[in-house]
């Protein structure tokens, strides 16, 4: 568990959008904190993405595709 998995997982996320197999890394591969040091790291917080995926405008592209994964985490995908 790294602060580099929570950016490569970011990375994926914007190149190709959420998936099963993506998702299955939050837990395993970062911890919360990892994902707020990348998120800090890129502009953003996960504050931030709560208020986009609410509706919210985004700041940033990294806010944009972060609010997919909250969605999904909040469906419980």
């Amino acid at each position: 568990m790294t602060v580099e998995n929570a950016h490569a997982f970011l990375d994926e996320l914007k190149k190709g959008g959420h998936s099963p197999d993506l998702m299955s890394k939050v837990g395993t591969d970062f911890d919360s904190s990892h994902m707020s040091e990348a998120l800090k790291a890129r502009g953003t917080s996960k504050d931030e993405l709560l208020k986009v995926a609410a509706g919210g405008s985004a700041t940033t592209d990294w806010i944009s595709a972060g609010a997919a994964v909250v969605g999904c985490a909040a469906a419980g995908a």
